[in-house]
């Protein structure tokens, strides 16, 4: 019935050159995010994933950007042998178990939870344990590594250190994929709307989001994945909605 409705709206506005047009709603999944930066052509040479886990993320980028290299960046030693079977099958991947950080051969302490994914550094709960901390600017340099970069966070509210010891790549950086959060779960964590303005001192502007998240206790906001790209990128050039 809604769809006969429609085409005699329709018939009735074509001598108007009008036209009554079905909008689907935008998907705010990771998959859809990463084609819109491929769509919004991007340069993108090398894609850092850090806080890896056992590298699922990268492969699921790889499909989109099949000539970059993925250097992925994990302290949990369990998903070393996952990373491993990775690099193993794929050319383009490679990884280094430590914590990214603003020093290099330092050590940081890392609380490993139960399941592995909610793991902090400088959290609460868990077994506590040291891990090396290297920075972004000093693994990019031994690898030899090629902007334009892709920087993937999912390091748990300590970004701020990471993105200090980043300072040469991001120079080189187009996209930053961050998850963010609503509320301060560490020390070092900053809520969504400071990472924003602390994005933009560095050069840096949102442009899209993923995956929202409510939390458990009482379904407010937790937290989602913002894409920042550089300010001067041609996506700022128009600022309309059509």
């Amino acid at each position: 019935m809604k769809r006969a409705i429609l085409k005699l709206a329709n018939s009735l506005l074509r001598p108007y050159q009008a036209q009554i047009v079905k909008i689907a709603p935008d998907p705010f999944t990771m998959t859809s995010a990463i084609e819109r930066i491929r769509d919004h052509d991007i340069s993108i040479n090398t894609v850092i994933d850090i806080g890896a886990s056992d590298g699922t993320w990268s492969v699921n980028a790889i499909p989109f950007y099949p000539s970059a290299s993925f250097l992925a960046i994990e302290p949990l030693q369990e998903r070393m042998a996952a990373l491993e079977d990775r690099k193993r099958e794929l050319a383009s991947f490679d990884y280094a178990m430590c914590v990214a950080g603003d020093s290099d051969a330092g050590i940081v302490t890392l609380n490993v939870s139960r399941d592995l994914d909610g793991s902090t550094v400088d959290g609460s709960g868990g077994e506590s344990r040291q891990v090396p901390v290297r920075t972004i600017d000093s693994m990019v340099s031994e690898r030899d590594l090629e902007g334009s970069f892709l920087l993937k966070f999912d390091t748990h509210g300590y970004e701020i250190p990471i993105l200090a010891g980043a300072r040469d790549t991001l120079k080189e950086t187009n996209v930053i994929i961050m998850e963010v959060y609503n509320f301060k779960i560490t020390e070092h964590a900053v809520r969504f709307h400071e990472m924003c303005f602390h994005m933009e001192e560095l050069g840096f502007r949102c442009f899209d989001l993923a995956d929202p998240m409510l939390r458990l206790y009482d379904r407010s906001l937790w937290q989602m994945d913002l894409f920042f790209c550089r300010e001067d990128s041609a996506i700022f050039s128009h600022s309309q909605y059509r």
